[in-house]
């Protein structure tokens, strides 16, 4: 098994088809929470960051006359947390921290003791100096980077209905700023709940549960937001039964109760959440074995950690020692949040349209070829899966992601409306509704996205066939195509292809002057095209717009897959059509 470093998507993918199926299906139909840690946002400012401000901070101020008395026995006593020797360390004080010798190793001992150094008492201080004054982490936080490959697929299973739950460690506004940017800023989408009170806020499509605090919250509103801020050992121990925070333990207790976990970045080393999990279980334990269901917990990471053991103990009791083997290999996905996530989206959008696809298909009385269909959509979502590799400059899957929401959401859009999106960024979703509740939401059948699914899976096929080559467009203009295909013999041209839901959005592509003497094709979903067209002697072309001069356009071809569909009495027979109305 790779580590989780090494694991691709596809590999996850594999999983989520065998091994973890109850957990990809759970998901998809927002039966987990999402617990996060600082493991998905690894651009914000890290844990070891953050020590090395606190420790410079005391060191500037122990070296200080008018602090030393002060500030020089906190400074030994955080070098002592991070187990260095003060006689060997003291010739460097007069140095910045980043510049000793043993700076690494001190700031590796005390990652591990972060709430303990936080917890440094300051004489006349208030008690969270070292986070709000040492650190000082509204600077730490105040010129964040754009969100990740983690938050913008957690966004976007936010959008597509599959996450309605997520409880945060975080302090970052990286989710919200995900949300709002493929939502095209949309408000009130994400109920971030900090205090008590935004928990009788409008409801959202999803509920954000900061309970360790919000440092947007605090910066902007210190005097309110300020104290939810918790990061030391006294406000961890303090925080199930602090008066302040009530409220919020018992949301996130709920969450621990109803919801199976998966858990990303979170190592629930802390007492307090060790402590919701322990009042969960006694409310409503989980089972084990859970089959048919997923697991009660599953933890994304290369090895379980300790608090993460700690807690399948605690939910699982007297089975853990029994099944443990069994136990950990349920609760234990070897692969990081964002390999994770990035397969969690392709997941759940390639259930949906396969969902769709499939009522289209029997609609038109398809039986057991409708599963041979699908099964080129499942090709082609693999195929997706493999592009998905780490950026060598990005270090990360990033740009990978923000292409792909934008190739995506440009051909989504130019099926629904024959244009492209009105807003620049934003994501197009298939429905807020999940794979179960699909069929039964009248918007997402009515706008033929199951025909979408049908006509996208067969280009796919044909190029796996060798019939074509793709290419997709993101930044393109519009008469560039939704994407573009060339045949595969010599001299063959790169044709624009657009999807669309039928003639409305044909017509204003040509209206938007997308199929101006480009030699495109339009398929159409339906047949109402061909049927207007029908006796003309032309009915896959569009003729000269009045008031154009000079030379004919290159013809537009225009292809029914209703009638591909109608004729097609298989698979393959679905495909020879297409093959053949394309004529690329």
């Amino acid at each position: 098994m790779p580590t989780a470093d090494e694991v691709t998507i596809q590999e996850v993918l594999d999983l989520f088809d065998g091994h973890f199926a109850s957990v990809a299906d759970g998901v998809a139909n927002g039966e987990f929470a999402f617990w996060i840690g600082s493991g998905i946002s690894r651009k914000a400012p890290n844990l070891g960051g953050l020590i090395d401000l606190g420790i410079e901070s005391l060191r500037v101020r122990a070296m200080d006359p008018a602090t030393t008395a002060t500030f020089y026995t906190k400074l030994e006593q955080a070098l002592t947390m991070g187990e260095g020797t003060l006689d060997e360390l003291r010739p460097y004080y007069h140095q910045p921290f980043k510049s000793w010798p043993k700076s690494g190793a001190i700031r590796t001992k005390l990652w591990t003791k972060y709430s303990r150094f936080l917890d440094i008492r300051i004489a006349g201080q208030p008690a969270d100096y070292m986070l709000w004054e040492a650190i000082d982490i509204r600077q730490a936080f105040a010129d964040p980077v754009q969100p990740a490959a983690e938050h913008l697929c957690l966004a976007i299973l936010i959008l597509e209905g599959a996450v309605h739950e997520v409880a945060s460690a975080n302090w970052d506004g990286f989710i919200e700023a995900a949300v709002s940017e493929l939502s095209g800023g949309a408000d009130g989408l994400v109920q971030v709940v900090v205090d008590p009170n935004h928990l009788r806020s409008g409801a959202g499509i999803a509920r954000l549960l900061k309970f360790h605090g919000c440092i947007r919250h605090a910066t902007d509103e210190p005097d309110i937001f300020r104290p939810f801020l918790t990061g030391s050992h006294t406000q961890i121990t303090e925080w199930p039964d602090e008066p302040k925070f009530a409220a919020v333990v018992a949301a996130v207790t709920g969450l621990a109760t109803n919801l199976h976990s998966l858990v990303m970045g979170l190592s629930i080393q802390d007492a307090n959440l060790q402590g919701v999990f322990s009042k969960a279980k006694k409310a409503n334990p989980w089972p084990w074995p859970p089959d048919p269901d997923a697991p009660g917990h599953v933890f994304c990471e290369d090895k379980i950690k300790e608090g993460q053991q700690d807690v399948l103990k605690i939910v699982y009791g007297a089975h853990y020692a029994d099944h443990m083997e069994a136990i950990e290999a349920a609760s234990h996905l070897r692969a990081w949040a964002e390999q994770v996530l990035i397969a969690l989206v392709l997941n759940v959008l390639s259930r949906k349209l396969a969902s769709l696809m499939s009522d289209r298909l029997h609609g038109l009385g398809y039986g057991v070829p409708t599963d041979d269909v699908v099964s080129f959509l499942h090709d082609f979502r693999n195929f997706i899966a493999q592009l998905a590799v780490t950026d060598a400059a990005d270090g990360s899957r990033t740009p990978y992601v923000k292409q792909a929401i934008s190739v995506w959401s440009r051909v989504l859009a130019v099926f629904r409306t024959g244009g492209l999106p009105t807003i620049t960024g934003r994501y197009e979703k298939v429905s807020a509704s999940g794979p179960k509740q699909l069929l039964a939401d009248a918007n997402a059948v009515a706008t033929r996205l199951g025909d979408f699914g049908i006509a996208m899976s067969l280009l796919y096929h044909g190029q796996a066939g060798g019939h074509w080559r793709l290419e997709a467009r993101s930044n393109e203009p519009l008469e560039a195509g939704a994407l573009a295909a060339q045949g595969t013999w010599d001299g063959a041209p790169l044709r624009p292809i657009f999807v669309v839901k039928g003639a409305g959005e044909a017509v204003g592509l040509d209206k938007a002057g997308a199929l101006a003497d480009n030699n495109a094709i339009v398929i159409h979903s339906d047949s109402t095209w061909s049927d207007m067209t029908e006796g003309s002697g032309s009915p896959r072309r569009v003729r000269k717009a009045p008031g154009r001069t000079g030379r004919s356009p290159a013809p537009t071809r225009h292809v029914s897959l209703q009638e591909i569909l109608e004729r097609g009495e298989d698979a393959n027979g679905l495909m020879k059509e297409l093959v053949s109305e394309l004529s690329l």
